[in-house]
């Protein structure tokens, strides 16, 4: 809609900037989530997991997916850590799209490198799974260089299924600000009805501000904040 693309005024004393919409505000609803995920990272040279059982337990049901019966004592091994896999899932993500990863040991690995993340589901808050990640690792750095417990996989997840909400037909906007402050709801509610010839938007408190779709609106596509 064209009042998201508005500028708004911001003063304070004499000064006198100009802010996107976007840049002050949030539209309720509208965020990224986050996702977490258990998995095992194979291929490392030694650096893995050494008496972690839970690192056994992980590769012999993941083993007996495969069709492969055995004991997890049996496949023990220094070249398998236990991982735990974080992203974050954009708002209007789509199925089919990637998402890079941040990988951390839970064991005593001492090392990532060199290693590959075996699928893992990546679940929400919900316990339902959004995103599916396997792939190759980059080690990541710190403020103190090398930081070989923790890793990164770029692109490595795939979103399964799509986020986001029908704004076509709806006829109303709440609007949060990232700063709360009552001069900035009001004077943005003010340059929203002035750019829209009307009583549309309106100040509720300090940070929400609502804002009323107008009929020559309604029904047309709903344009991200610019």
């Amino acid at each position: 809609m064209k009042y998201l693309t508005l500028v708004a005024l911001l003063i304070t004393g004499s000064l006198v900037e100009a802010a996107r919409l976007k840049d002050i505000a949030n539209v309720r609803g509208v965020r990224s989530n986050q996702l977490v995920g258990y998995g095992i990272v194979v291929g490392l040279a030694g650096t893995g997991d050494s008496k972690a059982e839970f690192t056994n337990k992980s590769m012999e049901r993941m083993l007996e997916r495969l069709g492969m019966k055995v004991d997890g004592k049996e496949v023990a091994s220094k070249s398998v850590a236990a991982v735990i896999v974080t992203a974050n899932l954009p708002a209007f993500a789509r199925a089919g799209n990637k998402l890079d990863v941040t990988v951390s040991t839970v064991g005593d690995a001492s090392s990532l490198k060199g290693g590959m993340l075996i699928q893992t589901p990546l679940r929400a808050a919900d316990q339902q799974v959004y995103a599916v990640a396997q792939g190759s690792l980059l080690i990541g750095f710190s403020g103190t260089g090398v930081h070989e417990t923790v890793a990164r996989g770029p692109n490595a997840a795939m979103i399964e299924r799509d986020m986001g909400q029908e704004f076509a037909s709806r006829k109303m906007f709440r609007l949060t600000l990232h700063n709360p402050d009552f001069t900035t709801a009001a004077r943005t509610s003010k340059v929203i009805n002035k750019e829209l010839s009307g009583k549309y938007a309106s100040a509720l408190d300090a940070g929400t501000i609502d804002v009323i779709s107008p009929p020559s609106y309604e029904g047309k596509e709903w344009n991200s904040l610019r």
